[in-house]
């Protein structure tokens, strides 16, 4: 999502190979992986584990770089094409002739990527020794089905490559906007087309898969379900591209949906998309001159996904939804990243809370701060305790409850 900028988060399979790809034992040459299962190694003296840090947070940023040129440039577009039938596989000299690459940049990829554990390196053919098994012509890759799905096929609940498109400008946000923020306070909103890409392809999956078939239907026991199948009036806080809003528009279309958003490039991404969908039933609002305060008890719904957390003020928004709710029978449905209450519990429970911190640092609370006074919530931020306390205590809503949780988002019904 994009209100504040365009924001998610994140893939499982990507978050685990951005976070803990290993650069490999020969990076190690002294340490003995027989001494190291028998015996427990003590950061406070033995130097291997700093190492195997470094190397790790070091291979990752280079692997991921690569697995950020197959998606970019549709290699595994062509390589899942190429390796369909059982069997197959594809040599540099033939992927250079599907792609129109060079084929000496690609023998360097396909390696990596065999190296790497994407592609597969199959035995030396037996062609009496007429082809060298280590030519371009004799290196025979394959990309695995399974793993062909998750690269390349946007249409299965599996593919989780997306986020993948964020990584080198995240990466150099530490570069060109961190140092900064660290030493001032004061972080930067985003715009840049490699995330808001990121994020959108990200976000398409989970509307897909999550929000419309699970979501929906158990939302107050189906009654947001009837709802919207009679036809009521839906705003979505935050919409991005339009992505949630089109989707909705398209399931249920006795119903009308407003997005709301202030990123000028996600509003033209959305503008753009209700066009080409010719759906009569969406809109998108510019929310920099038409916030959703300014339509006072208006929405039977309103849906926000993946926001509240990257927002500077995030209890402003809050206000703006109640008051956009109709009294007494609005519902809103609410998603955020499924936070732990305590940098503790965050660290003890979720496996890729290092990943989560640094995608906050970089992005998430790099734009919940980039106000002075901002409120800082970041990734892992708005847990159920924030919730219940920003949402009742603090914002006036009688009720907060999770609906459900499952790929990187908590559902929440609020009213």
């Amino acid at each position: 999502n994009m209100l504040i900028s365009n924001r998610s988060n994140t893939a499982n399979t990507v978050l685990l190979m951005l976070g803990s790809a290993l650069c490999g034992a020969a990076v190690y040459a002294g340490i003995s992986s027989k001494r190291n299962k028998k015996k427990k190694r003590d950061p406070e003296t033995d130097h291997s584990i700093g190492h195997e840090l470094v190397w790790k947070c070091i291979g990752g940023a280079m692997q991921s770089s690569m697995l950020y040129i197959g998606d970019r440039l549709k290699i595994y577009e062509t390589l899942r094409e190429c390796c369909k039938k059982e069997g197959s596989y594809v040599t540099a000299v033939q992927l250079a002739k599907e792609t129109g690459y060079h084929q000496r940049w690609l023998r360097e990829w396909l390696a990596q990527q065999a190296a790497m554990g994407i592609l597969t390196l199959l035995p030396a053919a037996a062609d009496n020794g007429t082809i060298d098994p280590d030519s371009d012509e004799g290196l025979h890759y394959r990309l695995p089905k399974a793993t062909a799905t998750v690269l390349a096929d946007p249409s299965s609940s599996e593919y989780d490559i997306a986020m993948i498109s964020c990584v080198p400008s995240l990466v150099n946000r530490a570069k060109t906007m961190l140092p900064e923020a660290f030493a001032t306070g004061i972080g930067r909103p985003y715009d840049e087309p490699d995330v808001a890409e990121g994020i959108d392809r990200h976000h398409k999956g989970h509307i897909r898969d999550i929000f419309l078939p699970k979501v929906v239907p158990q939302a107050q026991n189906g009654k947001v379900l009837q709802l919207l199948q009679q036809g009521c009036c839906v705003a979505d806080l935050g919409c991005g591209a339009g992505n949630l809003i089109l989707a909705m528009a398209a399931a249920f279309p006795n119903s009308t949906f407003h997005g709301f958003e202030i990123s000028p490039q996600a509003l033209g991404l959305a503008a753009h998309h209700i066009a080409s969908s010719k759906l009569r039933n969406v809109f998108v609002h510019d929310a920099n001159d038409d916030s959703m305060a300014s339509h006072v008890h208006e929405y039977d719904l309103v849906t926000t996904f993946d926001v509240l957390h990257d927002a500077p003020n995030p209890a402003e928004l809050i206000a703006q939804v109640r008051q956009a709710l109709k009294p007494t029978i609005g519902v809103w449905l609410l998603a955020d990243i499924p936070a732990a209450p305590s940098v503790r519990a965050n660290i003890a429970q979720n496996a890729t809370a290092d990943t989560y911190y640094a995608f906050s640092a970089c992005l998430c609370m790099a734009c919940a701060l980039s106000t002075e006074g901002g409120a800082g919530l970041g990734t892992l931020g708005f847990s159920v305790p924030v919730a219940e306390k920003m949402l009742i205590r603090e914002g006036g809503f009688a009720n907060v409850h999770v609906l459900l949780e499952e790929k990187n988002a908590r559902w929440f019904v609020v009213t």
